[in-house]
């Protein structure tokens, strides 16, 4: 079987014959491997004067690129990393452009993290904040949450959402995926916050008991339960950074130092399994006693 080859000297099969009869493995002879080599050596070192920039910018402005080139382009340059220098000639050729509200707009949107974005970054967060975009801005990936607020309409009790600030965005991830304290709630106003009894108890309603051990002892019992299983996760496997405790610190502190009720854990694991809902700061202390319930 006959298979004609690229004339053009890469030796790969062509694809595409020219009007002047010659075969090509591309549609066009820029694209074939053995051209772009010829040409980028040929081109090697070659400085191109400002005016030969100018002319080129105005011969290309206004035109309009087809779908399928823009795809290609933007295939090209995915995973591109530019270097300082490349940046810093971007930021001086940018100053002082005017750029439309259309152009704003994309730039913005761009540069926003999306909820898929969130959970990817942000397990616990996720896993904490109910989440969605504004649906009276289709397309502008604005997210709302809820107030935390009980009696707010915008409170997930009341079914209602509203769109916060990204200082209240970074700070809630902050709080619960570095501090890990679950503070810096949603609050939609000032008036929900000052409402809210959660507030009013900060982070932590048991944050002001006298704990029955001192750091020092904490980290020394950490250590002996990590060092006894071998650094390793007692769910997966993987490398253990946590001690996991079988009884809530917060609601059985006394046994806080007993290496017995307490087992090593990944990061993964210490989230999915110790991390209850039943046993979060909130769920406590939203727990409303009834006066008929109570003890005599």
């Amino acid at each position: 079987m006959f298979i004609q080859l690229c004339e053009y000297g890469c030796g790969q099969e062509a694809k595409h014959q020219f009007k002047n009869g010659k075969w090509c493995c591309k549609n066009n002879t820029s694209s074939c491997p053995n051209m772009k080599k010829i040409n980028s050596d040929k081109n090697m070192g070659k400085y191109i004067s400002f005016d030969t920039k100018k002319k080129l910018s105005e011969a290309n402005t206004g035109k309009k690129f087809s779908k399928d080139h823009i795809k290609k382009l933007s295939i090209s340059h995915k995973g591109k990393k530019l270097s300082n220098e490349h940046k810093r000639k971007i930021s001086i050729s940018n100053k002082g452009k005017v750029f439309s509200d259309k152009h704003r707009f994309k730039i913005r949107i761009k540069s926003l993290d999306s909820i898929s974005d969130k959970k990817r970054k942000s397990p616990l967060f996720s896993k904490i904040e109910e989440m969605r975009y504004n649906p009276d801005k289709p397309g502008e990936k604005e997210i709302q949450v809820h107030c935390k607020n009980h009696k707010c309409p915008n409170s997930k009790e009341q079914g209602g959402w509203f769109t916060p600030t990204k200082t209240q965005l970074y700070e809630r991830n902050r709080g619960i995926e570095i501090l890990q304290n679950d503070g810096c709630y949603f609050y939609c106003s000032d008036k929900c916050k000052n409402d809210c009894p959660l507030y009013a108890l900060r982070s932590d309603p048991y944050k002001s008991i006298e704990k029955p051990y001192t750091s020092e002892e904490y980290q020394t019992f950490r250590e002996f339960v990590l060092k006894r299983d071998d650094y390793k996760c007692q769910y997966c496997g993987k490398k253990a950074d946590y001690v996991h405790h079988e009884r809530p610190q917060k609601l059985e502190p006394f046994f806080t130092l007993d290496p017995d009720l307490a087992w090593s854990v990944c990061k993964k694991c210490h989230y999915k399994y110790g991390h209850k809902d039943e046993c979060s700061t909130g769920k406590l202390a939203n727990i409303i006693c009834n006066k008929g319930e109570l003890p005599l």
